[in-house]
């Protein structure tokens, strides 16, 4: 010790002092002391939750439950606290803590835990760890309530996500759900419910719950206390009432009139609505329907709608009407659900909604009365109520989807009923229905597409239309990203196309044809369906027809038909009606015209078109500089008319008689001016006969222009029919007129694309000069004799008769050069070709044939060959010439 700084002599010397002795001169014994390992509680003020934390990782249970006690207050007050004790590590932590032992800890970590799925960043993390079946056995009842409540609560905020939806699904969770929702507590029932509402969304589950009985447990809840229960249970009833045998048992336990009379309490009318979206699911099954109609329901349900002030319960009530009135039965013309609707007088309280003020009633108003129009029946109802004056004036709105249905409801109304598509004519619908086509909805411009097809029926109402701008409006739509909208425009232009008013319209506004061309790459199938429609009536205008072909849409066309998934009947016609509107692409690609194909001024032969290759236009071909490549044939002759006085041998009375020169009309015009056998049978397909029996019916060898042949002696009769021509030519006065205005059908679409690229075809007068001479030679002979004379005349037209072995050094090629060169042009003129073998020999042959009326065929072969083949008849067979 150290004692006022001295030491003492033991310590000094650092002898070891000697052990205590007791009075007596005795020695003490040394006290044993007992070790106590026992540490008194301590008592902490954590202020912080990184330290409730770290005292999740205690071994001592009354640390653990009261760091979870904590830790539950803390993170229930906001989603930044649980976000914060994720960071922190205690999620893990907490996850571990549900599987301990002591059952206290569990329920308090179970609480923790549940409470913390509530982040949407923590359950992201949660679906990266396999705890879903482990929170799912703590539903079981051996454990506590508190724990079955929690683990619903985090189950309920997990299965926000799809995907956790199957995964609960494959684990059985529904059947201790089913349990929970019979217990006493309300929480333990709103999680249990709203778990189940959420797993509803997945299909199998509603059929599944069926199986498990679920569905009576559920409807029990309906008139729960706590508005949220009741919304809730509804809200399962309308996903389980989307299957028809779950509507069946709803039936069949009474659902229905639970229902009904629940919505008839006043102390219930906040969730009127929700119970009216489950009931309108329920109505589509014609049994429910006819269930509570029996029993006064549908009644109450219609004075719901009239009588509520409430402008969501009103929407929900036109709702549940509306979906269903849309029920369809498999038997009889009319929906039996829209007839009873109909005995309710459905129909009015719909359009007296739409009187109303509230935007969400007159919409479900719409969507009921469209709904509703499906049928004749409410259709001359809907009118007679004033339906489609209200309706106009909701199409005129400021809101979007209030226009939408309004036009919606207009397009069904309008559909096979004359009288509906006359008043919305005189209460100026129509106007609206054009400023429709511009609205900032796709959906909207379909539905005004759709009813103004429909007023297309009535040709007064189709002309308003045309004469309002109808046509210049239609870009919009077609433009449209949406495909209905695009499918739709392309049917108004099919329906107004057969209105000449239209087509020119079509013809005056360019871009519509573009733009309808484009929708044949489609890969919606209406869209493409409906613009080869639209193609296909568009085609009889000849002008409209070039700017198709010139637009690809024959190349576009015959693609489709090479796919089997997209070729179609649309497809085949669309294709049928270009190569028919236009002859020179129908030769080029298939390489036969049909006698009934009668060829037109402007008709050319530029050649086949190869696989892969475009047909170009005679003014993309007369664009192109002089080559070496094969001329293009062209036939231009604009028409004539003469009057001739031909005089007969044994009349001396002059007969008057109008003959035209040139073919611009129809097949039976060109019919009338050569006459035919009666016996004559006019095919238009047949196969060339190339075998002497054949010639010998004919009676004649006939002079070929496709195939070499020697050319006979002509008869006597044809030199009487000559002689006579050039008396006539001599005697006989003519009064020649130009007709200055030539078809429409002929030059409307050469004059028009020409005007555009600036190739101008000039008259073929050698063309001309052909027709007048060689058509008096064939007047009043028979048909094989027409030909025959024909044949001579076309084969020394251009150049004689040659065998095959002179083609080489006939030196047609030569001539054609020199044409080309001499006109700048690859474009030549049928008539300035004075050498031409198959190819252009054919060629004069068929166009002369069809200017004289003679049926012909025109075919392509190989190697710059063509010939042409001529019905004779039944007994005769054909004619290869």
């Amino acid at each position: 010790m150290v004692k006022g700084g001295k030491v003492s002599s033991s310590a000094a010397t650092g002898k070891t002092p000697a052990p205590n002795t007791a009075k007596g001169g005795k020695p003490r014994q040394q006290e044993e002391k007992a070790i106590d390992e026992t540490f008194e509680p301590l008592k902490l003020d954590v202020k912080g939750a990184q330290t409730a934390v770290v005292c999740l990782r205690s071994t001592e249970d009354t640390v653990l439950i009261r760091a979870c006690d904590s830790l539950f207050k803390f993170a229930d007050k906001s989603d930044g606290n649980k976000l914060m004790l994720h960071e922190m590590g205690a999620t893990d932590i907490l996850f571990t803590l549900t599987h301990h032992e002591n059952p206290i800890v569990q329920r308090n970590a179970t609480m923790v835990f549940g409470v913390m799925a509530a982040h949407p960043d923590i359950r992201r993390h949660l679906r990266k760890i396999d705890c879903i079946p482990h929170m799912i056995s703590l539903l079981s009842p051996e454990h506590e309530q508190l724990t079955n409540e929690f683990s619903v609560y985090w189950l309920r905020y997990m299965c926000n996500d799809y995907s956790t939806k199957s995964q609960v699904l494959q684990l059985n969770v529904l059947q201790p759900l089913i349990r929970l929702i019979n217990e006493t507590d309300p929480d333990i029932k709103f999680n249990s419910l709203s778990t189940v509402d959420r797993i509803l969304d997945d299909f199998n589950a509603r059929s599944l719950i069926r199986e498990l009985n679920g569905i009576e447990p559920i409807l029990n809840n309906l008139k729960s206390e706590y508005p949220q229960i009741t919304e809730t249970v509804c809200n399962c009833i309308q996903k389980l009432a989307t299957d028809p045998f779950n509507r069946a048992v709803i039936r069949d336990i009474g659902g229905l009139d639970r229902m009904i009379d629940f919505i008839g309490l006043d102390e219930t009318k906040d969730v009127h609505v929700h119970c009216l979206n489950a009931l309108a699911n329920l109505l589509e099954d014609t049994e429910c329907l006819d269930l509570i109609q029996s029993n006064g329901g549908l009644k109450r349900l219609m004075q719901f709608v009239q009588d509520s002030v409430v402008p969501a319960v009103q929407a929900a009530a036109a709702k549940a009407i509306g979906r269903a009135a849309r029920k369809r039965l498999n038997t009889g013309p009319e929906p039996q659900n829209r007839k009873i609707f109909a005995e309710q007088d459905a129909e009015r309280a719909m359009v007296f909604l739409l009187l109303g003020d509230n935007d969400e009633v007159r919409i479900a108003a719409c969507q009921a009365l469209a709904v509703m129009a499906e049928s004749m029946l409410s259709r001359e109802t809907i009118r007679n109520n004033d339906g489609i004056l209200t309706l106009v004036q909701m199409m005129q709105k400021d809101n979007p989807r209030l226009r939408e249905f309004s036009t919606l409801a207009m397009s069904n109304l309008t559909q096979s009923n004359p009288n509906n598509i006359r008043e919305l004519q005189d209460q100026g619908g129509l106007e609206v229905l054009i400023r429709l086509l511009n609205d900032e909805k796709d959906t909207t411009k379909a539905y005004a597409c759709v009813t103004l097809a429909n007023c297309s029926t009535d040709q007064v109402v189709r002309t308003n239309i045309l004469e309002k701008g109808l046509i210049k409006n239609l870009l919009v739509p077609l433009q449209a990203s949406y495909e209905l909208a695009q499918a739709k425009a392309a049917m108004v232009l099919s329906a107004y196309g057969i209105d000449q008013k239209a087509r020119e319209d079509i013809i005056n506004n360019q871009p519509i044809i573009p733009h309808l061309v484009s929708l044949l790459k489609s890969n919606h199938d209406e869209v493409r369906r409906n613009a080869c429609f639209a193609i296909s009536v568009l085609c009889i205008e000849q002008a409209i027809a070039i700017e198709i072909l010139r637009h690809g849409a024959l190349e576009i066309v015959r693609d489709l038909n090479t796919s089997e998934s997209r070729k179609s009947k649309f497809t085949e016609m669309a294709l049928q009606k270009i190569l028919d509107s236009h002859l020179s692409a129908k030769y080029s690609y298939l390489g036969r015209l049909e006698s009934n194909n009668i060829t037109t001024d402007g008709f050319y032969d530029m050649g086949p078109v190869r696989d892969g290759g475009k047909f170009l236009t005679i003014e993309e071909l007369a664009a192109e500089e002089v080559n070496d490549r094969r001329p293009i044939l062209l036939l231009y002759a604009p028409e004539k008319k003469t009057k001739v006085i031909i005089v007969t041998p044994t009349q001396t009375d002059s007969v008057t008689q109008w003959t035209t020169t040139t073919t611009g009309g129809s097949y039976d015009d060109d019919i009338s001016r050569v006459p035919f056998s009666s016996d004559d049978n006019l095919s238009t397909s047949v196969t060339a006969m190339k075998s002497s029996e054949s010639k010998e019916k004919l009676g004649t060898t006939t002079t070929t222009t496709g195939r070499t042949a020697k050319t006979p002696k002509s008869s006597g009769k044809d030199k009487d029919g000559r002689s006579r021509s050039k008396k006539d030519k001599t005697s006989d006065k003519r009064d020649v007129s130009e007709d200055k205005k030539p078809t429409e059908k002929d030059l409307s679409g050469v004059t028009s694309s020409n005007s555009k690229s600036g190739y101008k075809p000039t008259a073929d007068p050698d063309f001309q000069m052909y027709l007048e001479e060689i058509q008096p030679q064939i007047i009043r002979v028979p048909l094989s004799e027409q030909i025959s004379t024909l044949a001579r005349f076309v084969s020394e037209k251009m150049g004689g008769t040659i065998s095959p072995d002179d083609v080489a050094t006939f030196g047609y090629e030569v001539a054609m050069n020199q044409l080309k060169a001499e006109l700048h042009s690859n474009v030549i003129p049928i008539g300035r070709v004075r050498k031409g073998i198959h190819a252009q020999r054919a060629f004069l042959f068929k166009t002369l044939a069809d200017r004289l009326g003679i049926p012909c065929t025109l075919t392509r072969g190989n190697y710059n060959r063509a010939w042409n083949e001529v019905i004779l008849g039944e007994s005769s067979g054909a004619s290869a010439i």
